[in-house]
């Protein structure tokens, strides 16, 4: 799993996986704008994105949430997207935040986890 909380957070990535453009594209509508002119990003109020690697399926998600229980299955989807062979799975806690979840659409998705995507899925 990584996440992305500040828009140099995308040096997590190399500019050649296929996780980049849609990450980048996320951070720049959702986390650029919401920086301040000294580089200040406040993720705790606002929220920030998730790219979710194969192992992080089915095992709680104590990286985002450190005292949770919840995995992918559990958390109340807003909607769920599925562009350029990721799902994008939002989750918002209140009206100002939120988390985007980044989930490659990939032969590694366990039925289960699938299947719930599928469900949510925005026509």
């Amino acid at each position: 799993m990584l996440q992305f909380k500040h828009p140099s957070d995308i040096s997590q990535l190399s500019p050649s996986d296929p996780a980049h453009p849609v990450t980048q594209d996320l951070i720049s509508r959702l986390i650029t704008p919401l920086t301040s002119p000294s580089g200040h990003y406040d993720n705790d109020a606002y929220g920030w994105i998730v790219l979710i690697q194969e192992g992080d399926l089915e095992r709680p998600l104590t990286d985002v949430w450190p005292d949770g229980e919840w995995t992918l299955l559990d958390i109340p989807w807003e909607g769920i997207l599925l562009r350029d062979g990721f799902f994008q799975a939002i989750y918002l806690a209140n009206n100002d935040f939120g988390l985007v979840f980044i989930i490659p659409d990939a032969e590694w998705l366990s039925q289960s986890v699938r299947e719930m995507l599928e469900k949510h899925l925005d026509p």
